[in-house]
């Protein structure tokens, strides 16, 4: 069906079936995007945090040629429905992702964690400084990728 065609059939499509279809198709090349980059060979390599990539090489060019194929068809969708495409603000996503976790971190302190058990004499002398240099460095880290609209900042167990 020729593209004018389809704008024409789908005028009266109203703006909340568009935003559900553009949003649920930009959450999937969202998705795709981070399989594009494990079938092109990405690993992460950190101190506790390691993937490791056992597609082997066919798998990889079958799942490129997929996505390929995926992305015509959302390229078709979105031309044809005049769909909107996501812009995420990578700032914003670090400043969020920081900005909730550090209170994860918090709960690794001894006072929380005496909830599982007792633990050695002295091992709060030992982790909770580190708990809160991990919590004062990941506030810092919100800090700096802060987007300009936001004015506030999270506080560290220590500062309540």
């Amino acid at each position: 069906m020729a593209l004018e065609m389809v704008r024409i059939q789908f005028s009266d499509l109203i703006g909340n079936h568009k935003r559900a279809i553009a949003t649920t198709v930009a959450l999937l090349d969202e998705m795709l995007c981070g399989f594009e980059q494990i079938a092109r060979g990405y690993e992460c390599h950190s101190v506790m945090y390691r993937e490791r990539n056992t597609l082997s090489d066919s798998q990889r060019k079958k799942l490129l040629a997929e996505i390929t194929r995926m992305r015509e068809i959302m390229l078709e969708l979105k031309g044809s429905l005049s769909l909107d495409g996501k812009f995420e603000d990578l700032s914003a996503k670090i400043w969020g992702s920081s900005s909730a976790f550090w209170e994860v971190l918090v709960e690794t302190e001894c006072k929380h964690l005496k909830r599982y058990g007792d633990l050695p004499p002295g091992f709060a002398e030992y982790l909770d400084p580190m708990v809160r240099r991990l919590v004062d460095h990941l506030i810092k880290i919100s800090e700096l990728s802060r987007p300009a609209s936001r004015k506030s900042r999270p506080r560290s167990s220590a500062e309540n």
